[in-house]
Parts: C-alpha cells; structure tokens; sequence
C-alpha cells in the first residue's frame, strides 16, 4: 500500500479556487528546475541514468511537483519505507526528484529503519514492486543506519532491495567509535557493512562516556588504520558482545595508541600489512589478522626503550588496550628490546604474550640476543621464550652459541641473565656441550646436562647424566672421561678445575702424534675424580676396580702394552696434561705388561701386590719404574716356547720395577724381603733379588741366597743365575746338597746312593745346559763321614764323573783288613795335586803327590788308580811313580805297585823294587810280591811296568 502525503493550504478555498493555477504554474516551474537540475546535479547521458543495477532510461515527462512531499509505504501494518522532501517532481515513468530529501528505510519488523538525508535525490521505483527503489542522492548526503552507523558524502546510490549505498566520491563514515574516510564507498547497510574502496583512513577510538568504571575510563585506546581499501562490518557472534570487522587491504598501516592509568601511555603499536583485519568488541580493537608481508611493532614510549618489532608472512594480534598476543606465520622475523638489551628472533610460526613476554616459536627457530657485541645464538625446532623471565625451553635439534660456548640437544630448558647471557643450560636427550678457547677444546656430552655460566660468558658448572662423556682436545692431545654421570666445575674464567664422574667410568689420554706416546686408558666402575689445573688435565682418583691401560706405539716392534689393576688408582700428570707422571695403585693390584711382538726375549708380566707406585718418564706416557708393596708376584710367560726355558715367577715383600723407555718392557726388577724366584724345576731365594732384562740375570743378594731344584739346593753370599745363557755363579760360602747320590748322576765317588751329598766352597759356578758344576776354593765334598776337600772340585752331571785339583785331600772308601785274626774295615785317606772320578768306568785317580793312608799303612806315589766294584767299595788300587809303601817297621819302595783288597796282597815293582823290613831285613827284586795278612815277602824276579788309569767319582745326593 502506498501513501502520498501533501501539506494542507491555511484555507482551503483559496487554495480550491486558485488549484489550477497554482499547479500549472508550479508544474511548469518545476519542469523548468527539474530541467535544469537534472543537468547540472545528476549523471545523465542520452537521457539515460546509471544505478548499481545498471543503465535505467529515465522519462522526462512531468506529471506532477508537490512541495512539502511525504510519503510512507507500508505492507500491511508494516512500514516499508518512508520519505519526505521539500519538493517532489514526479515523472512519467514514476521516477521522483526530490529536493532536500529524507527517507526512513524500515527492517523487516518495521520498527528499526535506516535515515537518509541529502540535498536531493532521484527516486526511481521498482517496476514490479512498489516496496523496492533506486535513488540516487546528492549534496550533503547523509545516511544513519539502524545500527547506529553513518556514512556522510556528496553523492550516493542506493538500492532498496539490497539494502545498499554506493559513492564514488569523498566518503565520511563513523559507527559508534569507529571513524573512517575515503575515495569511494559501498554501504551494504542490512549486513551492517561499508566497503571503503580508496585512500582509507579509519580511526577508531574508545568512547570514555560508555565506559563502566572509571579504571576503564582511564585506559582509553586509540587506533588509526590506513589503506587503499577496507570494509567495515557489524556483527553479533552467538553469546558474545557485538563486534566491529575492519578489513583492510593494499599497504595497511594501523597505528594503535593505548593509553594508561592517570593518563600515562601504554606501549602503542605500529601495524603494517598487505591485508588486515580488525575485530572490535566493547569499541576497542580485540584481534588484527594480518597476511602478506606483516609488520607488527610494539613502540618504545615516554623513556622506556622496550619495543617489539615482528614480521612475517601472516599475524593474528589480540589486544586489551595495548597489544596482548601476536601470532605469526611463515617466514617469522622478530626483534624486542628488554631493559635496552636486543634479540632477534627468526622462525616459521610464532605466538607473542605481551602480558607474560613470552615468545612461542615453531620451525626452524632462531632467537640472537646481543650483548657487548657478543651475540648468544639459539637454534631449535620450537622454542618458548619467557623474555622478562629470561626463560626459553627449546625442542627439537635445539643448540645455543655464545661466545666459545656451545650447548645442544633434543630438548633444552635455558635461564638467561637481565643481560641476555645465558646462565643456565637444562639439556635433555643428546646433550651437547663445548667451550673453545685458544689453548683447547672443551666438550661435555650426555643423555642429559644442567649447565651454569657466569655473566661473563663463562662457563662454570655441567653436570651429565646418562653416558656422560668429557673431551679436552689441546694442540698436542686430547683427553677423555666418561661415566655414568658427571660434574665438572670451571672457575670464574671458565677455565675447567675438576671433572667427578659416578658410575661405570673412565679416563682416556689420546696423543695426537701416536707414534711416540702411549694412549693411557683408566677405566673403574664406581667413580673417578678427575682434578685440572690451569685447565689441563693433573690428576685422577678412581673407586673400585680400576684398570690402567697404557698402549704402546704401534710403530716400535719392540715395544710393549701395560695394564694396572687395581682397587683404585690415583694418577699425576705433568703440567703439560699429556704426560703421566706418576700412578698410585692401591688394593689388590695387578701389572700386567705384553709386549706387541712375540719374540724369544719378551715375555708376558704379571705383577700382584697390594700396592704399586709408579713414576714416569718426562714424556710419552711410558713407566720408568713401578714399586710394589705387599707380598708381591711376578709371573713371566715366554711368548715363544724355548728349550729348558719356562714361566719365571719372583716373589717378594716388594718390588721395584724398572722400565726401558725405548721398549716400555719391564728393563730390571729388585725384589726385597723373602725374594724368591722360579723358572720350570730351578728355584732361587733371597732377601734381595735382582734381575735385568738386558742379561736375564737373577741376582740373589742379602739373608742366605739360595737356588735350588728338584736334584740340589746351593746357598751362597751371593748368587748371580744367568737364565738366559743357564748358567749360575755363586760366592762366599758356597754351599751345595744333593738330596742324594743318584742326583748327582753318579758324578760323585761315593757308595751310599740314597744319601744326601753335600759340596761347599767359597765360590762355585754352575752350567746347567751342560750340567757341570765348578767348586772353587776350599771346595768340599762329602758323604756323611767320606769326603773330598781341593782347591777346585768339578762335577760333570752329563758324563758321570768327578774332577777335583790343588791339595786335593779325601776319605771316599773304606778297606778291610784282618788284624790279629779279625776282619775290620778301615777307613783310607788320601791326598794329592789331582784327583777324577769316573762312575762308568768305577775308577778313581790321585795324581801328583799322592799320600794315601789305611790306618797305619801308607803309599806314597805320583799316581794312583783305585777300582771300585758295583757297591763303591775299593776293588783294586795301583799306584806308580816313586812309590813307596810304609807300615809299622816295614817300608817298600818301586816304580809301580798293585794292591788287591781281596787277597791283601801288594805286588810291587822297581829297579829294583825293594822291602825293607826293619827287623828282619831287606829284600830287592825286580817283582815283589807282598801278602800283608802272612806278612810274607816273594821276590818274582823279573820287572813289569805299571800301566795307569783313570778315576771317576759319582754323586748321589740325598734330600736334607
């Protein structure tokens, strides 16, 4: 339904009687200014009209002008639309011009409705329905939404049906406290919607008068955005406060000023994007979406320097009052300031909270912070950075450079200083961390390290869990700990003091020049406490079972591996931190030495004591010498079999063992206290033993040195056993037991076999590959009441004999003899220069000044053989050589003389051979034959020499 609405005259009369006139006169007045106005106000071409719906023909009849026009148009009881104008011309075709113009544009309720005023305006109906319209208006164009928006301009297009006005020209638009103006504008006034489409510039500031408390009132905020194009929305999300969506596009600049209690500024924020989009709640900005190429920067104010810049390809910001959050995607660049301290942030996506200042970064993040020029580098995949907290936990190949300092790994939980310097470092998973100074390399590995630096750059405290690892690397070595946990402490200039490892652990010493240092290897599995000084390795103290390993160059083929073993060890280094100085091994020791290569010379070594303390040479980690304390043991293997050469073991109450450098094989040992040394069957004792490596010599000194094996037992002052040529000198007191006379292999001429044989001299040499045995001086042999003294005695084991030289003088047989009637045995003496025994051939002879005696018989001769029978007893005995036979008043004399035991006969020879019997005469011959039992002399005549013969005397010694 459609109502026109006119003014009415003050009397109707005159205005009846004069109504023709008055509208011809109006009509014809009217088409004049339509006429006019038409051309000048609005955009015709060809009598054509151009709405947003296109190009309308408009009519250019007139059918009537009404001044004071209104009209409303309802739809039912429901207004549409109403209008009102100074002045109405209507056309042919319906269309209106309408001057000084208002119009009320109803909702669908009819209760809210949209004003529009302006100078004038062409209304152009709906063909089809009547409810809908065109207008075009001009001059001063006003429109007040019912949402409380309005756009003020110069010319507008409006389409009913749409709900929407357009300008081309210079636009004016303000909704509650948002204000903005442009080149051009679209207001889609249903959806509650202006498009600003050029030069935009909006403000929109926080309206004091609608504030609730006066907190709120004091906190004011004011925004200014500037674009090519935005759009400006009113919407109402379900169960929240109505929102206003500013989104602009094409060089967006946004500049949001907060501002503070008692009038003092909040930080503001510079905006840059290609694209932004603003959401206002309560009149203030809450959220800004941002894409292309954003930059956010969150100014420094009144005399605080703290700013944050961020840029990236993409930001979401939320604010109250001032900015609270950003969120950052693609390509994130960021850069804050803190109390003048700057950092520069890069990553792929992050999250700013202003409130909290704290920084969440994902993707290839970097956080550099600046101080003195001294940047601290952080790398990971995500990180969270607490910048006022000086907090950032890093995940993800996280790693942190600052200065020589260098800490990674899967997960890091950082502390920084106000300064920006790292303070603390919390690394979980594959944690790494390294200090590079001019001198050396410092690296700390672990599945987990805490770290602690000084504001100085400096590191002071690591402590590494899981597999915990050290690594110093100088220009002449590099040294390792490992454990299953570590602390190491660092002084103030970062250089390391101590590293103290719990667990199973170890020590590592690696020369960079292999080929003249040993590697040193300490190993223990409870704990090692490793002490640095001026940052160089100096000492390490293990717990538990220890073990040293020292491996030689493998470039020298003589030379040889160590290992020590021990409860726990103690190790010095020389100031250089590449050299061992000394090792101190306690509880249950062990040294074990092997040379590299099998040779007939090395030997595998094996010391055990309680105790070792071993000094070192000034370079190449090789042991000069080590003293072993407490019931010692050394046990050396041959690594190549030899003949008559077996296992050596030497024990002793201590040890000292002495190192050739060259070889790095044991060079000496010096057994003190209860010495004792063995190889296969032969044994020696001592107080003090000494043995070389260079002669293989063992040499036995101090208490009653003694050697021994399973056939003989030789003490003497000192004993010197030449292993290597088998061949032993014994001096002072020499003094030798065969356990019995079969172990002398019958090397001695006496008659027991089962009887120990005893030999004493002042020295005595032994070659025990030959198995001759060479008494000197004052040497002895006996056999319980036989014996044999000369000035040297030689015994041949091999070949079963017996040689003795200078004042040989022996009781070795007894001959029987009847007296008065009876059978007795007496023993025989005798004495010479010379004296050998053969057990083979049981011959025994006496040469040079031989003077034997049987009670009170005695021969006189240069030689004498006497036979022995399979019992050692005196078979037959030949003498010659100025023979001379003397008894009690009886003396005979010749060149040869032969006695036979059996018979007691003589038979003696001569030129002439001569009995004198002192009281009953003499009796010569060339042949005497004397029976000694009958005391008979028979004279044979004629003359036989005496032949000559050999002795031989047989050992058998009987055990002690």
């Amino acid at each position: 339904m459609s109502e026109n609405i006119a003014r009415k005259p003050t009397n109707p009369f005159d205005y009846r009687a004069n109504l023709p006139k008055i509208i011809g006169g109006f009509a014809i007045l009217g088409l004049i200014v339509s006429l006019i106005w038409l051309g000048i106000s609005f955009v015709r071409k060809d009598n054509k009209f151009v709405l947003k719906n296109g190009v309308i023909e408009l009519s250019k009849d007139v059918e009537g002008v009404i001044n004071g026009y209104e009209r409303r148009e309802t739809q039912g009881e429901i207004t549409k639309f109403y209008i009102k104008a100074d002045k109405a011309t209507t056309y042919s075709d319906k269309h209106q011009e309408l001057d000084n113009v208002y119009i009320e544009v109803y909702d669908e309720t009819g209760q809210k409705f949209d004003k529009i005023t302006s100078n004038q305006a062409i209304y152009v109906p709906d063909k089809n329905d009547s409810k809908l319209f065109d207008a075009r208006f001009t001059g001063n164009v006003i429109i007040n939404s019912r949402d409380g928006a309005q756009l003020k301009t110069e010319l507008i297009t409006y389409n009913r049906e749409n709900d929407t006005a357009e300008s081309p020209e210079a636009t004016e638009f303000e909704r509650d406290n948002v204000k903005g103006k442009s080149t051009g504008a679209v207001f889609k006034i249903k959806n509650k919607q202006v498009e600003l489409l050029k030069d935009v510039e909006i403000t929109a500031n926080a309206d004091p008068e609608l504030e609730k408390d006066e907190v709120a009132k004091a906190n004011l905020q004011s925004a200014k955005i500037v674009a090519n194009y935005a759009m400006v929305q009113e919407t109402t999300p379900e169960g929240r406060p109505v929102e206003q969506k500013i989104n602009a596009k094409q060089n967006v600049i946004i500049n949001l000023v907060p501002l503070g209690n008692q009038g003092n500024f909040k930080q503001p924020t510079d905006i840059k994007a290609n694209e932004a989009e603003a959401f206002l709640v309560d009149k203030r900005i809450k959220r800004i979406d941002l894409t292309g190429k954003t930059e956010i920067y969150a100014k420094p104010f009144g005399g605080n320097p703290e700013y944050t810049k961020i840029n990236a390809d993409k930001s979401s910001l939320e604010f109250e009052q001032e900015l609270k959050n950003a969120t950052a995607n693609g390509n994130v660049y960021i850069e804050t300031n803190k109390n003048g301290k700057p950092t520069k942030i890069r990553s792929q996506n992050a999250v700013f909270d202003k409130p909290t200042d704290k920084f969440d970064l994902r993707d290839n993040v970097e956080i550099v912070t600046v101080e003195d020029n001294q940047p601290t580098t952080i790398h990971s995949a995500t990180a969270v950075y607490e910048q006022t907290n000086g907090k950032i936990a890093l995940s993800g190949g996280a790693d942190i450079t600052q200065g020589g300092n260098f800490v990674k790994g899967d997960n890091i939980n950082a502390q920084l200083y106000p300064t920006k310097k790292l303070q603390t470092a919390i690394v979980i998973g594959n944690a790494y961390l390294k200090q590079v100074t001019p001198e050396k390399t410092t690296e700390i590995t672990g599945n987990e390290l805490n770290a602690n630096f000084n504001n100085a750059d400096k590191i002071q405290n690591a402590v590494a869990k899981g597999n915990a690892y050290l690594k110093q690397t100088t220009a002449d070595q590099i040294s390792e700990v490992r454990g299953s946990e570590m602390n190491a402490g660092f002084d103030s200039n970062g250089i390391i003091q101590n590293a103290n490892t719990i667990g199973q652990s170890s020590v590592v010493l690696v020369p960079k020049e292999s080929k003249d240092y040993s590697v040193a290897t300490l190993s223990a599995p409870n704990a090692i406490r490793v002490t640095y000084l001026n940052g160089i390795l100096n000492q390490t103290q293990t717990e538990g079972r220890t073990t040293v390993k020292l491996d030689a160059p493998s470039n020298r083929p003589n030379a040889s591996n160590k290992k020590l073993t021990a409860n726990s060890v103690k190790t010095y280094l020389n100031g250089n931190g590449k050299d061992l100085s000394k090792v101190e091994a306690v509880g249950d020791a062990e040294l074990y030495v092997e040379p590299l290569n099998a040779a007939p010379n090395n030997y595998k070594t094996t010391i055990n004591a309680a105790r070792f303390d071993c000094d070192f040479y000034e370079i190449g980690n090789v042991a000069k010498n080590c003293v072993a304390s407490t019931k010692t043991q050394v046990v050396r293997v041959p690594t190549l079999a030899r003949e008559n050469r077996g296992v050596q073991k030497i024990l002793a109450d201590k040890l000292n063992a002495n190192f050739s450098q060259e070889t790095q094989d044991i060079q000496q040992f010096d057994a003190v206290g209860n010495a004792k040394f063995n190889e296969l069957d032969r044994n020696g004792l001592a107080n003090q033993m000494n043995y070389s490596a260079n002669d293989e010599v063992v040499r036995l000194r101090g208490g009653e040195p003694t050697v021994f094996d399973s056939r003989a037992r030789a003490k003497a002052v000192e004993i010197d056993w030449d292993t290597k040529n088998q061949k032993s000198f014994l001096r002072g007191k020499v003094s030798t037991t065969y356990y019995s006379q079969k172990q002398t292999n019958g090397a001695t001429p006496f008659s027991k076999t089962n009887s120990p044989v005893y030999v004493t001299a002042d020295n005595a040499q032994f070659d025990h590959q030959r198995e001759i045995g060479i008494y000197t001086n004052n040497a002895r042999a006996w056999q319980e009441n036989n014996y044999v003294r000369a000035d040297e005695l030689v015994l041949y084991h091999k070949e079963n004999r017996f040689e003795g030289a200078g004042k040989v003088q022996s009781l070795l047989y007894n001959v029987q003899r009847k007296e008065n009637g009876k059978a007795a045995k007496q023993p025989v003496f005798a004495s010479s220069e010379k004296i050998a025994y053969s057990d083979t051939d049981k011959h025994l002879r006496y040469e040079n000044k031989v003077d034997i005696r049987q009670g009170t018989d005695r021969i006189l001769s240069g030689i004498a053989d006497i036979y022995l029978d399979a019992n050692n007893e005196v078979k037959q005995t030949i003498v010659e050589n100025d023979v001379t036979i003397t008894q009690p008043n009886r003396r005979a004399r010749g060149t040869w003389a032969q006695y036979t035991s059996a018979d007691e006969v003589v038979i003696l020879r001569g030129n002439p051979a001569n009995v004198e019997d002192f009281q009953q005469g003499n009796t010569q011959g060339s042949q005497l034959t004397f029976a000694m039992r009958e005391n008979r002399v028979v004279n044979e005549g004629s003359t036989k020499e005496a032949g000559s013969g050999r002795t031989r005397t047989v050992y058998k010694v009987k055990n002690q």
